[in-house]
């Protein structure tokens, strides 16, 4: 079984001095869940950034962060479901977090937002 949760929020945050193409190196463990920062290479060579916990044999539940925040938001679930035995992937969606953030009118963009 495969569980999809979904947090909106509603409160915006910006970072100044930053653009949406900026490229940030991110840690190899996330401060806020201290697990590794792993990346899926998707689509014309486009970084999904996830973390993982629980057993490899564990069922899988997949936790799709809200607006404007990233996986780190599930830093509580994640380990809570891991230690329950079920295998808890976070990921960033693309154009959040440490996934790639291409700018929304460059060709790599058009290339993978579906609509070609």
């Amino acid at each position: 079984i495969l569980f999809f949760s979904y947090v909106l929020v509603l409160s915006l945050s910006t970072v100044s001095g930053l653009s949406s193409n900026s490229i940030i190196t991110p840690p190899k463990i996330s401060p806020a869940t201290q697990l590794p920062n792993l990346f899926y290479n998707w689509k014309s060579n486009q970084r999904i950034r996830y973390q993982v916990c629980g057993p490899e044999d564990g069922k899988p539940v997949l936790l799709v962060h809200g607006l404007f925040v990233n996986s780190d938001h599930w830093r509580k679930t994640i380990r809570f479901l891991g230690d329950e035995g079920y295998r808890a992937y976070a990921i960033d969606l693309w154009g959040c977090g440490y996934s790639s953030k291409p700018p929304r009118d460059s060709a790599e963009a058009q290339s993978v937002n579906g609509e070609n």
